[in-house]
């Protein structure tokens, strides 16, 4: 082999053993040099072209501009105030970052969690050390195939030799016989029978069950609810209600209701939670949508006040409160004054 083809070999394997070249974000976006800049931005009206210049000028590989990197961010606030390159990343609290009250109330929090886990798990337990007697019979196992009746029957047969028994046989009246005894099992069989005293038992034996099945029944609700099958999230949470009702399957109930434009079953289930929690902020806000449904905007109203007076950063009152706030709009443009002379 000559010295060319060595060469050319050596060549060959270094270019090989190269890594490949990262490319770079601007080339991989294909944003033009020109749309860097303050004009431009401030005109832009694309979320996504607005995301990418951004991600750009937080990666430092084309330079550090932090005036030009504020003025992205401000304007993409604008055009698309949710997006991902908006979150900022806050550090996790440390144990002496909380307050004492803070402290105080999540240790208070973590006991009560604990003596519910400790009572269900020991109603759980009981539950199993408890044996069902069962004092019903079993049956008994015959070695014979043929009952007491049968073997009668076998015994009174004429034997082969007894010819002055087959004299005095007649056919017509042993089957006249034989219909008359499939008559009267028929009728024995058509007889009603005495009923059976019943015992109803419990569905769930203790709280903890009740409890676990209220929230499987919940979970299962929730897929269905996600893939937009509301029926069947309907019918999950109802078993989860009759499991054990709670706060959670019957908001979760009432927000299914309001899917299937059944208003007023929602605010049957949203009356539920307030009566034992006055204060719960989702049934207002769900009662709040089943009352704008059935167009009684002025109760509607109460309520998203309610939530956006203890919560004033709900995004989804907001909009439901603009939105109520036009139909009663509508409304009033509708109505026609009548002029009535008075004698």
């Amino acid at each position: 082999m000559s010295t060319v083809d060595d060469l050319s070999k050596l060549v060959e394997d270094e270019e090989s053993c190269r890594l490949p070249v990262k490319e770079s974000l601007l080339s991989k976006y294909r944003i033009p040099i020109q749309n860097f800049e303050y004009e431009y931005i401030e005109k832009c009206t694309d979320g996504k072209e607005l995301e990418k210049i951004l991600h750009v000028l937080k990666s430092g590989e084309e330079g550090y501009f932090p005036h030009l990197k504020q003025a992205a961010e401000e304007r993409l606030e604008v055009i698309k105030p949710k997006s991902i390159l908006l979150r900022k990343n806050e550090p996790v609290m440390n144990k002496n970052d909380l307050v004492k009250d803070e402290m105080n109330e999540i240790y208070n929090d973590l006991e009560s969690w604990m003596t519910d886990i400790s009572k269900h798990n020991n109603e759980l337990e009981k539950r199993k050390a408890n044996t069902v007697e069962c004092e019903s019979k079993v049956r008994e196992y015959k070695e014979s195939f043929c009952d007491d009746k049968d073997t009668k029957n076998i015994d009174k047969r004429i034997k082969s030799t007894d010819y002055s028994a087959w004299d005095k046989y007649d056919p017509d009246t042993e089957i006249l016989k034989m219909d008359l005894e499939e008559e009267n099992k028929r009728k024995a069989a058509t007889e009603e029978k005495p009923k059976r005293r019943g015992v109803i038992f419990n569905k769930f034996g203790t709280e903890a069950e009740a409890i676990f099945e209220a929230n499987r029944e919940k979970e299962k609700g929730n897929e269905f609810f996600k893939e937009g099958d509301y029926d069947e999230a309907l019918h999950c949470y109802t078993h989860s209600v009759l499991a054990k009702p709670s706060v959670d399957n019957l908001n979760n109930r009432a927000v299914t209701y309001v899917k299937l434009k059944k208003y007023k079953n929602a605010i049957d289930d949203c009356d539920k939670v307030l009566a034992s929690d006055s204060g719960n902020l989702k049934a207002r806000l769900r009662k709040a949508e089943a009352l704008e449904g059935l167009k009684m905007y002025e109760e509607a109203m109460e309520c998203v006040n309610f939530v956006i007076r203890r919560d004033p950063n709900n995004v989804v009152a907001q909009e439901l409160a603009d939105k109520i706030q036009r139909q009663r709009e509508k409304n009033l443009k509708n109505t026609r004054m009548k002029i009535v002379e008075i004698e």
